[in-house]
């Protein structure tokens, strides 16, 4: 059994730990009697991304048994398939593009298959669950996820070779195109005192039903030290995310648009910067990035933080057959690099030395 490298494992667990935890529990209370016969109920989360350099499944079990389901969940057997209890594959398969972007499978048989190897994380963090080991199964899949086709994931138990769990899912695709800010009108706020705010606007793509853009704020420490002779200059990079609101997408309007207020982006900023006596640097560009995700994982979200009433039955989202859990895509690294003002006189830069910290 390998190890992946912390960054590896930092990006898994955020991507795939973090959204088990309420999940098992509600559904294992709410689905199941702990009196009813027994019956294994697998729990399955993946989540593709064709710019990642690898891909990951988590597959754990659901549990039942009388007692204290926190004492169940720090056991590894009650939640932990053993290393060679499964078979994951992802199956890639060719699929007709319908008039709204969406994709069918077609074919009897998939044109590839990604098989996915049992691995160990080590890092998890602390909680409710068994937090020594965290295992995973991983496949490098850079530059080999086609856009154009529907993916199949497939989680077979070895013991007895029957299909456990099941689930498709198609990738968020298309070219996106930041239309505002631009480097042109550069990233500024507009408006009254006050009230200022910076329009994002961009180009829908396939598939995307949800939208969550950040701004990435990059600046520097510059720090001299003239004890010695010549001086020697430290200078320390640092970046701030500032998310914005996040959208849903009716899958047929061509543009998506939110504003970002002023007051919310500096607040952000000075709330973020720990050290306040060093000199900074302002970077002349921002990050602008779009992440975005299709309509499974948009489902499974909102399941897990429903909006409206508080007055509101909850219920659990899946798609995966024979199990619970997610399986679908998402866009994390489209990114546009804009132009800032530099002019001393400007409204973004003096407002961002009007805080304080060292600009």
């Amino acid at each position: 059994m390998s190890k992946l490298s912390k960054r590896k494992a930092a990006a898994i667990s955020r991507v795939l730990f973090f959204l088990v935890l309420a999940q098992v529990f509600a559904s294992c209370e709410v689905e199941f009697s702990p009196n009813a016969e027994w019956k294994e109920i697998p729990v399955v989360y993946c989540v593709l991304d064709q710019d990642d350099d690898s891909s990951y499944v988590r597959v754990q079990r659901c549990f039942l048994g009388s007692g204290n389901q926190y004492r169940f969940a720090e056991v590894p057997d009650s939640i932990y398939y053993p290393s060679d209890a499964l078979t994951v594959a992802i199956e890639q398969w060719n699929a007709t593009v319908a008039s709204d972007g969406t994709l069918h499978r077609t074919g009897d048989a998939p044109r590839q298959v990604f098989d996915f190897s049992y691995e160990e994380i080590l890092n998890k963090q602390e909680g409710r669950f068994y937090n020594t080991i965290q295992p995973v199964y991983a496949c490098r899949t850079a530059g080999l996820l086609d856009s154009l086709a529907v993916y199949r994931l497939v989680v077979v138990k070895n013991a007895t070779g029957d299909t456990i769990a099941t689930a498709e899912t198609q990738l968020v695709y298309g070219e996106m195109q930041l239309l505002k800010p631009n480097n042109v009108t550069y990233f500024q706020f507009a408006g009254t005192a006050g009230s200022r705010t910076c329009e994002l606007t961009w180009r829908a793509i396939n598939a995307a039903r949800q939208y969550h853009p950040i701004v990435r704020f990059r600046y520097r420490d510059f720090i001299v030290n003239t004890s010695v002779n010549p001086p020697d200059t430290t200078i320390i990079p640092h970046y701030i995310d500032i998310p914005c609101n996040t959208l849903k997408s009716n899958m047929r309007d061509p543009y998506m648009t939110t504003n970002l207020e002023q007051n919310y982006f500096l607040a952000t900023i000075r709330h973020n910067i720990e050290d306040v006596t060093s000199n900074k640097n302002i970077i002349d560009t921002v990050d602008i990035y779009i992440n975005c995700c299709n309509e499974s994982l948009a489902a499974y979200i909102y399941a897990g933080n429903p909006s409206g009433s508080l007055i509101q039955d909850p219920f659990t989202y899946t798609n995966i057959n024979g199990g619970i859990g997610v399986f679908a895509s998402r866009r994390t690294h489209i990114m546009f690099k804009i132009h800032t003002p530099v002019s001393a006189n400007s409204n973004y830069v003096k407002s961002l030395k009007e805080l304080g910290v060292g600009f």
